[in-house]
């Protein structure tokens, strides 16, 4: 095929395949060890699982700078530049924000713990599961090495994280099942889990800086990142606060059901979601690629490549995206009802409907990168704030009438908006690169 005679398209679907295998792996891990979980502890206590999950995640990446992104974008300046120093100082600067942001976000969680529980009209006690898992969030300084591991095309590093996490987790789920665990036992499970993947990353990153004579980060002074990298603390503010506008497109939903229903309609939910998200896992490692391939083809000013690159994705990626789709309706129903049981049959639909969402998703899935790589973080932003604000306003009254259903709904109305909003902005920046070609 004539695309991939293109080195960029050619590189972009090498370094996806590294992660495709891992994370088909990956995925069958954390399938079954999301069923077996959901079996044991049913759909009352699935449900506070969940809702310990996605409030960690939440408070995580409300206060975590996505200091990856400025790694990449400034980092592959530093290297067609050969300017080492520079790329010293970059990744210690984001490091810096990293660990700030780690310490912070645990101390909040921690706090709010409490006065989440009560808002949500839950039971007091599952406020220490809350404080418990939040511990997670001190060490999520895996920013700057996904950076750094993208950077350097060390996507088979990268790969391991996933299937070490979901092995595991399966291996601890296991374990739970063996010594008849509680609710307590699969939230400690969780929680090492995550801590053993983002070590992992950390201690990856730092041999690949050390292979590539990066070394003696530590001692490298921060005076002047401001000057020697134009716009990047703009640059990294407006990532954090796309970022966060988009954890709340993908999490506010469960804490939104969880104060309007019962844990177990959360347990449901939650189950939808995971089958939901399946096909995305396997398309995840195209969107993982694509940014650095987009960032290196703008810092070379290859600008026709540019264009087809992300043309070219994004029609595999949606393609597959559909085709999927079309396979969950025949056969989801089934799928739900032979791993997790009868009492979770009620999520088929709201899976459907939900996958239906990020088939969309996955249809624009380098409209965000793109942005980032022709250096337009301010007008992706706004896309997102308009979106999410839409979506945010809907998905309360769609949650109180319509349950679970009308918040996969909601889901899609906002992927549409965000969709045509990126396409509207990104447009004529992809016909002035096409043209100045």
């Amino acid at each position: 095929m004539a695309w991939f005679r293109d080195d960029a398209f050619r590189r972009l679907f090498v370094n996806a395949g590294k992660l495709l295998s891992a994370n088909a792996i990956a995925a069958v891990l954390g399938l079954v060890a999301a069923v077996l979980t959901a079996r044991v502890l049913g759909p009352a206590g699935y449900g506070i699982l969940a809702l310990v999950l996605v409030y960690e995640a939440t408070i995580g990446k409300l206060v975590t700078f996505n200091a990856w992104q400025a790694v990449i974008k400034f980092g592959s300046e530093a290297l067609h530049a050969n300017d080492h120093h520079a790329l010293r100082q970059l990744i210690k600067f984001a490091f810096c924000l990293d660990i700030g942001s780690a310490i912070a976000g645990t101390v909040l969680a921690m706090l709010l713990a409490g006065p989440m529980v009560a808002l949500l009209g839950w039971d007091q006690a599952v406020r220490p599961f809350l404080v418990l898992y939040s511990v997670l969030i001190l060490f999520t300084l895996s920013g700057t090495p996904i950076g750094v591991l993208r950077l350097f095309d060390r996507f088979d590093l990268l790969s391991y994280t996933v299937v070490l996490s979901a092995a595991i987790r399966l291996a601890g789920v296991a374990w739970c099942l063996l010594t008849k665990q509680d609710l307590y036992g699969f939230v400690l499970v969780y929680l090492v889990t995550g801590i053993a993947g983002q070590l992992y990353q950390v201690f990856a990153s730092l041999w690949v800086l050390r292979r590539e004579g990066i070394g003696n980060i530590v001692w490298e002074p921060l005076r002047g990142v401001r000057s020697r990298f134009c716009g990047i603390l703009d640059y990294v503010w407006t990532t954090n606060l796309n970022s966060t506008i988009r954890m709340l497109s993908r999490e506010a939903d469960e804490l939104i059901v969880a104060g309007l229903t019962a844990p177990a309609t959360l347990g449901l939910f939650k189950v939808a979601k995971q089958f939901a998200q399946v096909l995305p896992r396997f398309l995840d490692p195209l969107y993982q690629t694509v940014y650095p391939e987009l960032t290196r083809l703008r810092a070379a000013d290859h600008r026709r490549a540019f264009v087809a690159l992300v043309k070219r994705s994004t029609l595999i990626v949606g393609s597959v995206g559909i085709l999927g789709w079309l396979g969950f309706i025949l056969f989801g129903q089934w799928l739900i009802l032979w791993t997790v049981g009868p009492a979770y049959s009620q999520a088929y639909l709201v899976a459907v409907i939900y996958l239906l969402a990020l088939v969309i998703a996955l249809c624009g899935f380098a409209l965000h990168p793109a942005m980032l790589a022709v250096g337009l973080p301010r007008k992706s932003f706004k896309a997102q704030v308009v979106a999410t604000a839409a979506y945010l306003f809907l998905l309360w009254p769609s949650v109180h009438f319509f349950s679970i259903t009308g918040a996969a709904f909601i889901y899609v109305i906002y992927y549409i908006i965000w969709s045509l909003l990126m396409l509207k902005l990104l447009s004529p920046h992809l016909c002035h690169e096409r043209n100045l070609a």
